[in-house]
């Protein structure tokens, strides 16, 4: 073919184009012509013109419609070969396809039409359109340059009909014409209907959603808008509810007033109109819809007790639209349906509520309902059954994850530390700090769920670890808080002054115990004189534990003091506790002067050293050496500068020396010039006495020297009056050799007398008397004053002289008075010369020296015709608190002739001796309430009454009342209970009550009495126990007795608690129990050659027999078995693989019988499994089944070599791809961690074959009788293979399953309500019993009819 062809063939109209081509192929093809899916055909424009090797087409005078895809197609047996060939033929296009008019109104329509077929071989540029009157022939331009393939006609005249035609254009030109039908202009439509069925929903308080369906017709146009009114039946016009445009079926309508009444009506809107609205709403009230309330969220039971339950649950999803009002709680036991309010009818307020008085142990159900105005809604039920118990939790703790790190926090700031628990019954709570004591700021709060300990304005010493620790009866729990504060630190450890000198001294000490949270910086040392008050400082830069303190004064004493430092700041300081002196040892004493000697003893004087060392002189010792010997030897010591020493040899020689020493040491020695004989000297002693009497004046000093000669030296006495003379600070004597001195400082009148000195020694004894007379104002007049006559207007006094006159003779008297109401003294007569006058009170002496001490006189009146009241009732004392009091008292019985003006009440603490006066005011009343006492002092009260006459005498004082807050006895001791008996005792136990009355509980008090009885028996120390548990002995056996418990505190003895019921004294029987260990309910693993042990712990009352069995056999003869009352054990020594299984263990006493388990695993190679048998044969796979243990291998017959063909870990398996028709032997070996067994092998070759049998029954008898009322069983063997499956029938009709089915595996206790069952059919139960160790045999019941107990009713009586 020419390779133009590829191309489109070009051709103009009118022209003759040809289309040419080879054509080969063998056999000879077929050619034809195709132009679309028409063969063409020889026409005498179109000429077709093939022959065998040849394909020819001639096309004359070519028009648009010759335009196309021409295709030549040759075929043959082989095949068919197409070439397409395009051929463009250049023309103006043709008509446009298929004009269609639309949406004919009355003024317009719309025109739509199809692209021509053939575009002339040029694209179409525009279109022409054209329109007529169907009554004119002249067509009207519409549109001329239209590029679309539609038209919208306007400006048409309504009633007129019209023609359009269309025209296509491209660049050759105008194309052929398509003309539409006539169409007439007029509206093709009306106004729609009315909507129907218009209905209000979803009524709220200020909106109503309006719905309605379309109307039944729309008028012939589409419906564009519906319009919705709305009128207030208050109101009289139509308010158009939508502002825009809607097409929905359904507006919902807002701005709404509350509470109004609205009707609705909608109409529709098409291209004619609006058409007529719709019928009319019946009248809504815009409120909020109510409806009965869903049911509570969450519904659960959060607590029991023996005898309630506590129920909790949340708010319904939905209120109804209402406010919930309340909360009803019903109630019903599992195994009834009856249901019980335990409400109020109104409900309850809260979501949570405990119902009480419930029987303990059984199970109930629970359901809760919501309540609001339209009532009460759907129930919610707890899940399950509940019962009533006492709950018991040990106490669990809830640290937060930062408590757990510690608390670390600056000086001054505070401290919470607080720690949410959970426990029943509510632990008590206790904290503790490990470095001791709390200190006084630490407050702790202590709440049924949490504890909280606070520390506000915190220092180092609240550092430490807080320990918490919570305990009740179900268990302890501890935690601690480290608390690190961040502060100065504690004052420095052990400070010494290590080395003290005239002029320095060295401290040491060691770092403080806490360091404030921070590393020491360094340390502050400062000194004090201890005549200062203040410190000065010595050093701040010392960062060593010890310190020279240079420059002190010699002999001060000095305190020192050391502070630590941190970043924090300078801390606490540690002073010395003694003051030290800065000193050294003194210099040696002065000259020794030697002042007597005898033949036993010598006497010395010396001088002090001239410098003491700066420090005082303590003493002397004064050492002696005698001669022909090297050693000196200490023979006395004395604090002042003379000694004797005795015990000397008479007539021997002796060197002396004396040194001084103070604190700080001993002096050098100062030896005494020449050596000493002992040897005695004698003089009679004679006693120069100057003056026989000595007068001084009072208050002078006063110094009487009597010398005297006497050898050896003396001893002297002084007596005054007769008796030996008292020496004081203020009067002493000194002696000397030579002289005694009386020295009397300050004299007064009591030196006044005779005084008598005596002087003794071995030669004989002098004495001589001298007078002392103090020259003062005379003693007071001897008493007492005499009231001789006593009147309302004068009294009659007298008196004796004074006992001592002051060294001269009396000039004179003084008489004062007083009213007994004042302290002030008035003068009556300063002239009296006699000792008897008409006044009052007082008297006093008066020489030339001065007036004396004054005589007073009991108080007395000058009696008027009344006289002070009597002394009022004991006062008595109530409202006692830690610092104040009530008084109370009765008015006197004697009120003196004149009314009571007002009561004067004094108190004295018992530490005290002054009365103290309570009111300040003037007192009428009869009781007053004292204030500002002291806590814990005693004090007692007295009354005095006063009248016109005076103050009356004061009552007898009152008892003594302690200031404290009140005490009361406390509350009974909490959950008492019994915790054994026996024949003849009962143990008891209680915890601490709740109330302490406010002190500390003391003991317990435990009483009994028979049941019968009414009086009570104390059974425990009258102090009480200090213990919690207590047990009752010497009771008689199988007696019935109640016991009651009483806490004691400092205010006597508390309400008892009642153990409840009474108490049989007898022995305790308990049913055998088995505590298995954890390691031993697992399967107990021990090695070959190995000892198992088995240790149980058991208990039971009276101690039960034990008994151990193994499962499969007998024990081992190597077995022991050792059994007390609390465990038992089975030992067997050296284990082997026969010694594995399961151990059964059985408790047994005459309260029951309780069995446990143990599997026991020997880690031993294992034994060759048994009873090894086929299963099953086909003609591919044989089952064997064994006895344990597990690996099988086979051995093709003919083969000597054993192959493994499965593993498996149970007692049976299938060996499959065998040979069909091949014989083989198998065996099976066990294998352990250890290794294989010795194999067992089968005792026959098998055929790989399938078998068949034909199911047979071998019925033994065909018929079989029973009595009536016994057991029947048949036992029918059947062969067959495969297995066949059986079935029974009785009379032709099947009989029931023999097969059981589960009703529940849930059921928790002993019950159980069976439901669904088929009235009229038999059916047999079974039940077994099922723990966390698996499951029991089933106990089977006999069968039962599913029917009524009783059958319908008889005829009614006539």
């Amino acid at each position: 073919m020419d390779p133009k062809y590829k191309d489109a063939i070009v051709v103009n109209a009118g022209e003759t184009f040809r289309l040419e081509a080879d054509v080969h192929g063998k056999p000879i093809p077929t050619i034809l012509w195709l132009k679309g899916d028409k063969v063409l055909e020889d026409t005498a424009r179109c000429e077709v013109r093939n022959t065998d090797f040849k394909a020819l087409i001639t096309v004359k005078d070519a028009i648009r419609v010759d335009g196309g895809q021409y295709i030549l197609q040759a075929s043959n047996v082989a095949g068919t070969k197409s070439v397409p060939i395009t051929v463009k033929v250049l023309d103006r296009p043709g008509p446009p396809e298929s004009i269609q008019v639309s949406g004919v109104t009355a003024d317009k329509c719309s025109l739509t039409w199809a692209q021509p077929i053939h575009d002339g071989g040029s694209d179409i540029s525009h279109y022409i359109i054209e329109k007529r009157e169907t009554s004119r022939l002249a067509w009207t331009v519409v549109a001329s340059d239209a590029v679309a393939t539609m038209l919208k006609v306007t400006k048409l005249l309504e009633g007129n009909e019209y023609i359009f035609r269309i025209m296509a254009v491209n660049k050759y030109g105008v194309g052929e014409p398509l003309e539409s039908a006539p169409v007439l202009m007029k509206n093709p439509f009306v106004v729609p209907g009315p909507p129907k069925s218009i209905e209000v929903t979803n009524v709220t308080k200020d909106s109503m959603t309006v719905c309605w369906h379309r109307p039944d017709s729309d008028g012939g146009s589409e419906i564009v808008n519906y319009i919705v009114e709305k009128r207030d039946r208050a109101g009289i016009r139509w308010v158009k509810c939508n502002k825009r445009r809607i097409t929905d079926l359904r507006l919902r309508v807002t701005g709404l007033a509350e509470d109004h009444e609205y009707e609705f009506r909608v109409s529709a809107e098409n291209a004619a109109g609006v058409g007529e609205p719709s019928q009319i709403t019946p009248f809504w009230k815009a409120c909020d819809p109510m409806f009965k309330p869903g049911p509570p969220t969450n519904a659960h039971a959060v607590d029991t007790t023996k005898n309630s339950i506590t129920v909790a649950w949340g708010k319904p999803i939905y209120d109804g639209g209402s406010e919930i009002l309340g909360y009803i709680v019903e109630i019903c036991k599992a195994d009834e349906e009856e249901w019980t309010i335990v409400t109020p009818q109104t409900g309850l307020r809260v979501n949570r509520f405990e119902i009480k008085k419930l029987i303990e142990h059984q199970e109930y159900k629970l359901r809760v309902c919501a309540l609001n105005k339209i009532g009460v809604g759907e129930a919610a039920a707890v899940p399950g059954t509940v019962k009533p118990e006492d709950k018991l939790e040990p106490p669990e703790l809830d640290i937060d994850s930062e408590l757990r790190k510690g608390i670390v926090v600056r000086a001054g700031g505070s401290v919470r530390i607080n720690i949410p628990f959970k426990g029943r019954p509510t632990p008590e709570i206790m904290w503790s700090r490990e470095e001791g004591e709390f200190t006084d700021k630490v407050q702790i709060e202590k709440g049924l769920n949490y504890t909280q300990l606070s520390i506000d304005y915190c220092d180092r010493n609240d550092a430490g670890k807080y320990i918490l620790k919570l305990e009740n009866s179900s268990g302890s729990k501890s935690a601690f808080v480290t608390v690190k504060v961040l502060d100065t630190p504690g004052p420095p450890q052990n400070l010494v002054v290590k080395e003290i000198r005239k002029n320095y001294a060295v401290l040491t000490w060691e770092p403080p115990a806490n360091d404030g949270g921070a590393k020491i910086k360094n340390y502050v040392i400062d000194k004090r004189e201890s005549t200062r008050k203040a410190y000065a400082n010595v050093s701040t830069k010392c960062s060593k534990t010890s310190f020279r303190v240079d420059n002190l004064i010699e002999g001060a004493i000095y305190y020192f003091r050391v502070m630590a430092e941190n970043e924090y700041g300078i801390g606490v300081p540690v002073e010395t506790a003694d003051a030290s002196k800065a000193s050294e040892p003194p210099l040696p004493p002065g000259k020794v002067t030697l002042t007597d000697v005898t033949q036993r003893s010598a006497s010395f004087m010396w001088e002090k050293p001239e410098h003491d060392g700066g420090s005082r002189i303590v003493g002397y010792v004064v050492e002696m050496q005698p001669k022909g010997t090297d050693k000196w030897s200490v023979v006395t010591e004395t604090k002042v500068c003379n000694a004797v020493v005795s015990g000397l040899s008479s007539g021997h020689e002796y060197q002396f020396r004396v040194m001084a020493y103070n604190e700080k040491g001993k002096s050098d020695p100062r030896p005494l010039a020449v050596p000493v004989i002992a040897k005695d000297l004698t003089i009679q002693p004679n006693i120069k006495l100057m003056f026989n009497t000595y007068t001084v004046q009072a208050g002078e000093d006063l110094k009487v020297e009597i010398p005297f000669i006497a050898r050896p030296k003396p001893t002297i006495t002084w007596e005054k009056d007769g008796q030996p003379l008292r020496q004081t600070t203020r009067l002493h004597v000194e002696d000397t050799p030579t002289s005694t001195t009386l020295y009397i400082k300050e004299s007064n009148k009591d030196d006044f007398g005779k005084y008598t000195v005596t002087v003794t020694n071995t030669a004989g004894t002098a004495a001589e008397h001298l007078n002392i007379i103090v020259l003062e104002k005379p003693g007071p007049p001897q008493g007492p004053v005499r009231f001789d006559e006593v009147s309302s207007n004068f009294v009659v006094l007298s008196w004796e002289p004074p006992a001592y006159t002051g060294g001269c003779q009396i000039s004179n008297y003084i008489v004062e008075k007083r009213d007994t109401t004042t302290t002030t003294w008035q003068m009556v007569s300063a002239t009296v010369a006699r000792t008897t006058i008409k006044y009052i009170f007082r008297v006093m002496a008066v020489n030339k020296y001065g007036i004396g001490e004054p005589l007073e006189s009991e108080p007395v009146l000058a009696c008027n015709p009344y006289k002070p009241p009597g002394p009022p009732s004991i006062p008595e004392v109530s409202a006692i608190t830690k610092d104040s009091m009530i008084v109370t008292w009765g008015r006197p019985e004697d009120n003196g002739g004149a009314e009571i003006e007002g009561y004067i009440l004094e108190k004295r603490d018992k530490d005290g001796i002054r009365w103290t006066k309570c009111n300040k005011k003037r007192l009428t009343d009869l009781r007053l309430r004292v204030t500002g006492l002291t806590d814990g002092h005693f004090y007692e009260f007295r009354v005095s009454a006063e009248n016109a006459a005076g103050v009356g005498e004061p009552s007898e004082p009152s008892v003594f009342y302690r200031a404290c807050d009140a005490v009361y006895p406390p509350g009974p001791p909490s959950n008492p209970k019994v915790t054994d008996t026996s024949r003849s005792s009962v143990s008891l136990a209680w915890n601490k009550p709740i109330y302490d009355g406010g002190a500390p509980v003391k003991g317990y008090i435990v009483e009994f009495k028979e049941a019968t009885a009414d009086e009570w028996t104390t059974c425990t120390p009258p102090s009480g126990l200090q213990g919690k548990q207590f047990t009752v002995e010497k009771l008689k056996e199988n007696s019935e007795y109640n016991f009651r418990i009483c806490a004691m505190n400092s205010e006597g003895v508390g309400e008892p608690a009642t153990i409840p019921g009474s108490v049989v004294a007898a022995e305790k029987i308990e049913p055998p129990e088995i505590e298995l260990d954890a390691d031993l309910r697992k399967v107990v693993t021990v090695r070959a050659s190995g000892t198992l042990r088995l240790f149980v712990t058991i208990k039971g009352r009276p101690e039960p027999e034990v008994k151990w069995e193994k499962a499969e056999g007998t024990l081992s003869d190597r077995a022991q078995i050792e059994a007390t009352s609390s465990y038992t054990m089975l030992v067997i020594d050296n284990v082997n693989r026969f010694d594995s299984g399961r151990y059964n263990l059985t408790l047994e006493n005459n309260s029951g019988k309780k069995s446990a388990f143990v599997n026991v695993r020997v880690l031993d190679t294992p034994s060759a499994p048994v009873n090894l048998n086929i299963r099953e044969v086909k003609k591919d796979s044989v089952t064997l089944a064994w006895e344990p243990p597990l690996i099988d291998e086979m051995q093709t017959k003919g083969s000597e070599k054993w192959s493994t063909c499965t593993q498996v870990k149970t007692l049976e398996a299938t060996v499959s791809g065998l040979s069909m028709g091949e014989e083989y032997t198998f065996r099976v070996c066990a294998v352990n961690e250890k290794g294989k067994s010795d194999p067992r092998q089968l005792g026959v070759p098998v055929v790989a074959k399938d078998i068949e049998i034909q199911p047979s029954v071998e019925l033994l008898f065909n018929t079989f009788s029973v009595k009536a009322g016994e057991d029947l069983k048949i036992d029918v063997p059947i062969r067959g293979r495969p297995v066949p499956s059986v079935g029974w029938k009785k009379d032709g009709v099947e009989t029931t399953t023999t097969t059981w089915s589960i009703v529940s595996a849930a059921v928790a206790r002993t019950s159980i309500k069976i439901i669904r069952l088929t009235t009229g059919s038999e059916y047999q139960f079974r039940v077994s019993a099922e723990n966390r160790y698996g499951r029991s045999t089933f106990v089977e019941t006999a069968p039962v009819v599913a029917e009524y107990p009783f059958s319908l009713p008889g005829p009614p009586g006539t």
